[in-house]
């Protein structure tokens, strides 16, 4: 990749680190059809990336190279002016040729990640079918993986042999205890005219014990496959652009919010149910958008029963949350997203609070923790970190 080229996607993906806070984009899902039995207890489930209920503290030492490298603009700055119409194709190019360079590479391996990431950036619904299958195959238990194929399966059915009912079934065996998993189901069923499929899985989603959508994996996933693809990015990129390809994966929600729209305005138990849901999407997800829609349905939720009061406070808590976002993006300081990305030490510590607190409480951290250093050592200072220190 040229130069030029090189750092288009870069900014872009770096930009999109922060831009992922004020993601809500609902999108619309593809389609398809029997609802898991109850999930029994998870077996044989390789476990992923360990959450530490304590996550790693913010290290002084590797926030103080961090900030020395981008004192000394070691570490590229994004660019902040408007793009251009032509810039902006020109970035879609590049992250296109980026994907199918990464893609094709991998495609070749035996190992199940990489064939995982192989899929994840495969525009060809057929072939990215074919590459998870063939990742599932080498580890049959991953319900990362699984949790893929859940939400590419319906989509590629015209394309490609896929039975939506067998992945949601070796799903629900792995993945039980996460709502998400029994959303997907959800959705999935409801697309294929089985309300009262949807509605049961909406229940299990409604009184899971977690909400995850593997955010934080897929992000480790793709930094170690564009290392292990051969590119000659150094690490930051690598980093920078993980962020900003995740987030093309992000999963789809505009499906569930017309589904409780829709039920909740006809049934007072699928009102219930939808409310269930996010209530707990709000405490427990990890992400931005996973808070914002659990509390978007809780909402509507709240108004097909008439609780008006109770849905007027839900409102003032997703307006408070806009008015910090709207504020957090005046005050942006674009030194956080480099220092994240400094280093892997930074990177995972930072990944690692995600997943323990939830990524505005990680943001939070870091930023305190930088401010700190600064307010005991100020020579780390400079412009990068000053003119709008954290």
């Amino acid at each position: 990749m040229t130069p030029v080229r090189r750092s288009v996607v870069v900014a872009a993906s770096i930009a999109a680190l922060f831009a992922l806070a004020a993601l809500l984009a609902l999108r619309e899902p593809p389609k398809d059809n029997d609802v898991p039995a109850q999930a029994s207890a998870a077996t044989e489930v390789r476990p992923l990336t360990p959450s530490p209920a304590q996550p790693r503290a913010f290290h002084a030492a590797e926030l103080q190279s961090a900030l020395t490298a981008v004192c000394s603009n070691s570490i590229p700055a994004a660019n902040s002016k408007a793009w251009t119409q032509e810039e902006v194709q020109t970035q879609i190019k590049a992250i296109d040729e980026l994907k199918q360079s990464v893609s094709g590479r991998l495609s070749v391996s035996a190992s199940a990640e990489h064939l995982h990431l192989a899929a994840l950036l495969e525009d060809d619904p057929a072939l990215r079918i074919e590459l998870l299958s063939r990742a599932i195959s080498n580890s049959p238990s991953d319900p990362f993986l699984l949790w893929r194929m859940v939400q590419v399966c319906p989509g590629s059915a015209e394309f490609i042999e896929c039975s939506p009912r067998v992945w949601e079934q070796r799903l629900i065996a792995v993945d039980g205890q996460n709502s998400e998993s029994w959303l997907r189901v959800a959705s999935n069923r409801y697309r294929a005219g089985e309300t009262g499929a949807a509605l049961h899985a909406m229940r299990h989603a409604a009184a899971a014990a977690e909400s995850r959508i593997y955010w934080t994996e897929t992000i480790e996933m793709i930094e170690r496959g564009l290392a292990a693809a051969g590119s000659d990015f150094p690490f930051p990129e690598r980093a920078g652009m993980a962020f900003g390809l995740a987030s093309m994966a992000l999963p789809m929600y505009g499906d569930i919010t017309a589904m409780c729209l829709e039920q909740s305005s006809l049934s007072a138990d699928w009102a219930y149910t939808c409310l269930g849901y996010g209530a707990l999407a709000e405490k427990q997800a990890k992400t931005e958008i996973g808070v914002s829609v659990g509390r978007s349905i809780q909402k509507l939720a709240l108004e097909a029963l008439g609780e008006r009061e109770q849905a007027a406070e839900v409102e003032q808590r997703i307006q408070k949350r806009r008015e910090e976002m709207l504020d957090s993006i005046e005050e942006h300081n674009p030194a956080i997203e480099h220092l994240i990305i400094s280093s892997p030490a930074l990177f995972s510590t930072y990944l690692a609070a995600i997943r323990s607190d939830g990524e505005e409480a990680a943001r939070h951290r870091i930023t305190a923790e930088i401010k700190r250093l600064l307010e005991h050592r100020p020579e780390l200072a400079c412009e990068s970190t000053a003119t709008k220190q954290p």
